[in-house]
């Protein structure tokens, strides 16, 4: 997983065709779909990569 829209793994849905209803609180909180912490954990690090201010995870 490089990007946002990556899948966690083979357990995530989110797609063109089938879009997740939460996807951006997935993307800086999840995964919210199921339990994985070395999911969570390269969510974390994407967060981390792209976050370019304090405020990142404010909005």
């Amino acid at each position: 997983m490089e990007k946002f829209i990556d899948p966690c793994c083979e357990k995530c849905f989110n797609s063109k065709e089938k879009p997740c209803d939460q996807f951006v609180e997935c993307c800086l909180e999840g995964p919210l779909c199921h339990e994985s912490e070395p999911c969570k954990k390269a969510r974390e690090a994407i967060v981390d990569k792209y976050s370019h201010s304090s405020a990142f995870r404010e909005h």
